[in-house]
């Protein structure tokens, strides 16, 4: 009697690689996008004024800014939205030979070389554009690969309560590399000590390939929602839900204890709001002929925008707003009480960063700190977006659907006129 080895199975309808290289749309993309990246190589001594300016580089801030974009990519794949299977098949996959656990670790493996290969990309341009030494090489080189270790050692696992302070902590560092300007000696040095830190996150907690189905069902139901937003041009809809906050009575004024609780349930983003005042901070260091309004502005649209969101789910749902009883006005007024609080919080903690750095800002880019409030709640209010009229214009670059960009802009064209503004007073 032979014995036949069973065939590795594979799953249907997945393509290897994402399809890069199945020669339909994303073949096309993927070729186009890494060509407009290659270019920019080309062009390093156009780059060099815009961002460094005529001054000498300063080679520890740009490091230090490196340190933080690994921070950030850090951050961001702790979210751990690669765990995710379709429920048919999830379903599958509890009768073949296939472990749901190595469809995970494929989806892990995929989004970590994503977000190392980002951060090996920008050290190499700020790198060459600044047209750094050997020395700088090694130690960007170095914390790009220790934080990639560290990344996937945290990442590979279920959320423990401890994994936010892991990139607050290496922000703190490049905050130090920036500020105290450390060499690439003492940086590599610092990447070493971020590799050796590896070492205890890689243990706590159940590996993610082990997720359950509830889990991995979730993660499903935000992918689909976010493919969704992208195809109808809608990011409203990734706005992020809140969490429950445990009893909390709405007696009346309602309005501001719905604004504060929404607020209180989306307290998870406090520590990347966080993460990105250091980011402004050492950006302000590194990148000197970037104003301090753009910096300022974008870092606190980005970091306050969930705690917008509260305010976007409302407008979008009026029969809660009916059930609510409060007008239009009261919730704007109310959910833009609570913003400015948390937006007052945001700029107390980029004073404090500003101040540990050295550095400062001019005084009206601190401007731009409520002009992001006041983007925000334009931005959440929009209504929902209507294609009856695209209304196509000729541009440059081919027929635009005016109205669709008019509706997918609101609020950010506020942002937008009111840092340049802030930039011309600068």
């Amino acid at each position: 009697m032979v014995t036949v080895a069973p065939r590795r199975m594979r799953i249907p309808g997945r393509k290897r690689f994402g399809g890069v290289f199945s020669g339909d749309t994303a073949s096309f993309v993927f070729l186009f996008g890494f060509g407009f990246l290659f270019t920019a190589f080309f062009h390093v001594d156009g780059w060099r004024p815009a961002l460094y300016g005529s001054a000498n580089v300063d080679f520890p801030a740009v490091l230090g800014l490196l340190t933080l974009c690994c921070a950030v990519g850090w951050r961001g794949l702790l979210r751990r939205g690669f765990a995710w299977v379709e429920p048919a098949e999830l379903t599958w996959l509890d009768f073949a030979p296939v472990d749901r656990g190595r469809v995970v670790t494929l989806r892990l493996l995929g989004a970590w070389t994503g977000v190392v290969a980002v951060t090996a990309y920008l050290a190499a341009l700020l790198l060459a554009v600044g047209g750094a030494g050997v020395d700088q090489w090694r130690a960007a080189f170095a914390v790009v690969a220790a934080t990639g270790v560290v990344a996937f050692a945290s990442a590979r696992r279920t959320s423990l309560w401890f994994d936010a302070f892991g990139p607050l902590v290496l922000a703190v560092l490049g905050l130090v590399i920036a500020a105290r300007g450390l060499g690439p000696v003492t940086v590599q040095f610092v990447a070493a000590g971020v590799l050796v830190a590896a070492l205890p996150l890689a243990f706590g907690g159940e590996p993610v390939s082990r997720a359950g189905r509830s889990a991995l069902l979730g993660g499903w139901d935000g992918r689909v929602l976010r493919s969704v937003a992208v195809t109808f041009l809608d990011p409203m809809m990734l706005l992020p839900p809140s969490a429950p906050v445990g009893r909390f009575s709405l007696r009346h004024p309602a309005s501001l204890r719905l604004a504060w609780a929404g607020t209180l349930g989306r307290s998870r983003y406090a520590g990347a709001a966080v993460l990105v005042g250091f980011a402004v901070v050492v950006a302000h260091i590194a990148l000197p002929t970037v104003p301090g309004a753009v910096a300022v502005g974008i870092g606190a649209y980005v970091a306050l925008t969930p705690f917008g969101a509260g305010l976007g789910e409302l407008w979008r749902n009026p029969g809660r707003r009916r059930w609510l009883g409060s007008s239009n006005r009261e919730l704007v007024l109310t959910h833009g009480l609570v913003l400015a609080g948390a937006g007052l919080g945001w700029a107390a903690v980029l004073a404090v960063v500003t101040f540990a750095a050295g550095t400062s800002f001019a005084a009206s880019a601190w401007l731009a700190v409520p002009l992001s409030v006041l983007s925000i709640l334009r931005t959440v209010t929009r209504s929902a977006v209507d294609y009856a009229n695209p209304a196509f214009v000729d541009t440059p670059m081919g027929p635009m659907p005016a109205n669709l960009v008019r509706q997918l802009f609101r609020g950010l064209d506020l942002q937008v006129l009111g840092i340049v503004l802030l930039s011309v007073v600068t």
